[in-house]
């Protein structure tokens, strides 16, 4: 039986899952709100739901509003030839996309296709629409399409690689990219994209040789270098895997595509801005996206998206400070901005200011009480307040609510401990082990307070043993050996928690571990010395339990 030893919740993990997603949701303006109809002026096409423009910037707006208005004219005028309407929906959706009003530029683009059926533009750009989505079956269907029309377009053969790399469809894959290839030789994401097709059949060498050729190609794309040296640990090339893994960074490799990113030609005013710092965020170059959020505050200073989005850049520079400042201003504009509440909770309890912290997530829950998110960084900036009691029932509720939660799970186990409730916290264990065996941090806490409670009528040294046993034949570490010996010793066989302590205390002597040797050391003396040799319940020697 294995386990599997999650992280400890990470902050700015969390936060960046809230940025990413509000990130593409910002730019989205209100789609579902009720607006006028575009309606179909001949058989067969779709009618436009016209976005609600009124929170959009004024010169965005009338650039909105006057293209709706020259397409709806095209629309009314009998005469109109099929091929002139087919563009004007067609640029129409362009401006939309350009908008990131994503719904309405599906349907301009639909009319689009049905009346030009040869245009390649139109097709093709819904296909990204519905490949942004995550829809990738209608993605390959309109690029299958778009392919026919224009086979020399080279990004639609690398996101139709990127695709069925994604659904693991190597082969399929592996034509596109080699398609692309023949195209241009020169692509670096094609050559990228057969290296990470090299890589999931294990053929090291040939991965090798397709990401050394694309890092020549673009060798700003530090993140290449993670994937080769994930080749070269798969050849036991040690050496070149460990200097690759040093040089990987953030920085990834993308075809250019003229058609998608001219789009970024028709967007006017801090919307261009926005556009591009969104652009940048999700390629995570954090400083070019900060210097776009703040382009688009100078062209609108109460823009609440590059306030929001400015401070999501920043944090992940580390610039703190300048984060916290940005998500204040956002709740300024904005006082029930719930991602801004959020993201400035997460920061304050980063900074130690969790009383401040408490205020904005609790906000956060109000709001939405199914985040679970908010509600464990709540509960553990109420812990760290020693607020017990009300960190105890926020803990419980993320429990009830999402029993995989381990670090939930470990939080409310810590503080009935504090309380010295330990057969609530041994009933919480045994209930947690029960529904997921798996989880290593889990057993070894179950372990340890079977082994070691405080409370002697709740020890169980048996099982503890069974356990820890299990758990140091996955782990071989230190600490875990440390709980088979205060298991024997809770079971009275001294002379083997000794034999177990003793090995223990050399190996953690091979690993530098000073601290650990000293208590392990004291362990051992007890074991050869004292009967009954009893494990004391106030040590940790396993390192992981509470």
């Amino acid at each position: 039986m294995g386990f599997m030893y999650s992280r400890q919740y990470n902050y700015f993990a969390i936060c960046l899952i809230v940025i990413v997603t509000f990130v593409v949701c910002a730019q989205v303006i209100a789609q579902t709100t009720q607006g006028s109809i575009l309606p179909p002026p001949v058989p067969g096409l779709v009618p436009v739901h016209r976005p609600d423009t009124r929170n959009l910037e004024p010169e965005v707006r009338e650039h909105i509003t006057s293209a709706e208005s020259a397409l709806a004219a095209a629309a009314k005028d009998r005469a109109t030839p099929a091929a002139k309407l087919g563009e004007a929906y067609g640029v129409m959706g362009q401006i939309y996309q350009a908008y990131s009003l994503h719904e309405a530029a599906k349907e301009c683009y639909l009319n689009a296709a049905r009346l030009a059926l040869k245009d390649f533009r139109w097709v093709y750009l819904l296909g990204k629409l519905y490949e942004r989505e995550g829809d990738v079956q209608a993605a390959i269907g309109y690029y299958d399409t778009a392919r026919d029309l224009r086979p020399d377009y080279l990004p639609l053969f690398v996101s139709l690689g990127n695709i069925y790399l994604q659904l693991n469809r190597l082969e399929e894959a592996e034509a596109s990219f080699k398609r692309a290839l023949e195209i241009s030789a020169a692509s670096a994401a094609a050559q990228y994209g057969l290296g990470q097709a090299a890589l999931s059949r294990r053929s090291y060498r040939e991965a090798v040789k397709y990401l050394e050729q694309a890092l020549k190609l673009a060798p700003e794309a530090n993140r290449l270098h993670y994937a080769l040296a994930m080749a070269y640990r798969g050849l036991n090339e040690t050496e070149k895997a460990r200097s690759h893994l040093a040089l990987s960074g953030t920085v990834g490799v993308r075809a250019a595509d003229p058609l998608l990113d001219g789009l970024q030609e028709l967007v006017k005013g801090a919307r261009l801005h926005l556009i591009r710092g969104k652009v940048a965020l999700e390629a995570r170059r954090y400083r070019e996206a900060a210097a776009e959020f703040r382009k688009a505050l100078v062209e609108q200073p109460d823009s609440i998206p590059a306030h929001f989005n400015l401070g999501a850049a920043l944090t992940q520079t580390g610039d703190l400070r300048g984060a916290v400042e940005q998500f204040r201003e956002t709740l300024r504009l904005d006082p029930r901005h719930t991602n801004a509440h959020y993201n400035l909770g997460l920061l304050l309890a980063q900074t130690n200011q969790h009383e401040q912290a408490i205020t904005h997530l609790r906000f956060v829950v109000a709001a939405s009480p199914s985040d679970n998110n908010a509600r464990f960084l709540l509960a553990q900036a109420l812990l760290h307040v020693s607020r017990l009691e009300e960190a105890e029932t926020e803990f419980a509720r993320v429990v009830e609510a999402d029993p995989d939660n381990e670090a939930a799970l470990l939080g409310l186990v810590k503080i009935l401990l504090v309380k010295k409730q330990y057969r609530q916290a041994l009933s919480a264990l045994e209930k947690g082990h029960a529904q997921f065996p798996r989880k290593g941090l889990t057993a070894v806490s179950l372990a340890y307070l079977l082994a070691a409670s405080p409370q002697l009528d709740l020890r169980d040294g048996q099982r503890a043993l069974t356990l820890a046993q299990t758990i140091y034949e996955a782990t071989a570490s230190v600490n875990h050996g440390a709980l088979v010996a205060m298991a024997l010793a809770e079971l009275g066989r001294c002379d083997e928690a000794a034999t177990w302590a003793r090995r223990m205390a050399d190996k953690a002597a091979g690993e530098g571990k000073a601290d650990l040797v000293l208590k392990l050391k004291a362990e051992l003396n007890r074991y050869e010395r004292e009967r009954p040799c009893r494990p004391t319940p106030d040590l940790n020697l396993s390192g992981q339990a509470p």
